[in-house]
């Protein structure tokens, strides 16, 4: 799937909350792989996510987390 497809979709945590749309991706350089997704969360709040927590990409981008789980942990972006 092309990344300009993903970008703008909807995100929704392992609750069913809504978390923030897909605004961005972070490339390893070196691999020329894409290692994270980034979540607008609003506010300026961004959130990193490996690619190995999206659940599914359909209408909107199901991911592993609910949003207190990514505000808790270190993922959060600048």
């Amino acid at each position: 799937m092309l990344v300009k497809k993903i970008i703008g979709k909807e995100v929704i945590g392992s609750h069913g909350d809504k978390i923030g749309k897909i605004s961005d991706f972070d490339i390893d350089v070196v691999s020329a792989r894409v290692k994270y997704a980034v979540i607008s969360a609003g506010f300026g709040t961004k959130y990193k996510i490996k690619m190995d927590d999206i659940v599914t990409v359909g209408d909107t981008v199901i991911i592993r987390f609910n949003e207190e789980d990514l505000k808790k942990s270190s993922q959060k972006s600048k």
